[in-house]
């Protein structure tokens, strides 16, 4: 017979049966690759229910280290964990997946009729798998091939709050110009609805970020540069998420503005400059993850120098 997850259950059954143990938490769906369970805080573990009511997925990183997600009942106990990202929806449990693939690249002509043979050519796919079945997500595919005689293209995952992944694109290319180029894009993917979503256009209060940005980019340009241009205000181009040493949500906005190559400073294309401003009021969609719940919050507590990427709920509507 075996051990019950309640310890009143077992001593009952240790006194009926002999089985002997100590409570554990309820485990979520099993991992194909069991793993040993993470390293318990200092003071034993919390009490906690760990079933659809309270648990949460936790995915973040320790300093440099790759990222990982913990199962975490609800009093911040952690049920296990496991390499990687892992986001929960109504429907499971989605694993965060990216490969490299060969992309094809072109021979270009040179000065004085010399050719450049095709150079080489990569980008990622990125996609959400669910645990246990087949079913995937995909969110990021390779950009369309061009005349690129180079091209290199990524995607990374820059944070996510509940079913919402913030994914940044960036696109090297070499034209056998005087130089390459890197262009930049942002996405927003709906887990649970598994959909892109145009989250820059639900962002409130755009025209005050554009001069919080502007005032930023004003002070280090040079007067000389910008005394030659007219500037357009600086356009929105990415939204991304950060949490305190609570878990509560904050959000930034990039904003960026055209400029000269050799002006421009690289943080969003090569022809632009940018500055990231903090978003007062989130998107109404975020709103429910703006706070977080009691085991995410214990679970920061008792587990130090964690940097918080994003959480979810566990089978639970928004």
């Amino acid at each position: 017979m075996p051990c019950s997850r309640s310890a009143a259950l077992i001593a009952l059954l240790t006194l009926i049966s002999g089985c002997a143990g100590r409570a554990q938490p309820a485990p979520p769906i099993p991992l194909e690759i069991p793993r040993a369970p993470a390293p318990r805080p200092p003071g034993g573990e919390a009490a906690g229910n760990a079933g659809p009511g309270g648990a949460v997925l936790i995915w973040g990183s320790a300093g440099d280290g790759a990222p990982r997600t913990w199962h975490v009942a609800e009093g911040g106990a952690v049920i296990r964990e496991e390499p990687g990202i892992v986001v929960a929806t109504r429907r499971g449990e989605w694993r965060w997946e990216v490969r490299e693939e060969q992309v094809a690249t072109s021979a270009c002509e040179l000065g004085l009729g010399g050719t450049r043979e095709p150079g080489e050519g990569t980008a990622m796919r990125g996609e959400l798998v669910l645990r246990g079945k087949s079913e995937r997500q995909e969110v990021i595919t390779p950009p369309d091939g061009d005349e690129s005689n180079e091209s290199h293209h990524t995607a990374a995952l820059i944070g996510s709050v509940g079913p919402y992944l913030f994914i940044e694109e960036r696109t090297y290319t070499d034209l056998c110009g005087a130089h390459g180029v890197e262009g930049a894009g942002f996405v927003a993917w709906d887990a649970e609805r598994r959909a892109v979503v145009d989250l820059l256009a639900e962002v409130s209060g755009v025209p005050a970020l554009q001069s919080a940005a502007e005032a930023l980019l004003d002070e280090g340009e040079d007067e000389a540069e910008a005394a030659r241009q007219e500037r357009d205000a600086p356009e929105l181009v990415q939204i991304a998420p950060a949490y305190d040493a609570r878990g509560s949500l904050r959000l930034t906005a990039q904003l960026a503005r055209a400029a000269c190559y050799a002006c421009g400073d690289g943080a969003w294309s090569s022809y632009s400059r940018s500055a990231v401003v903090p978003v007062e009021r989130p998107p109404a969609r975020l709103a429910t993850w703006a706070s977080p719940p009691p085991g995410v919050r214990a679970f920061l507590a008792r587990t130090p120098g964690v940097r918080l990427g994003g959480w979810s709920r566990v089978g639970q509507e928004e």
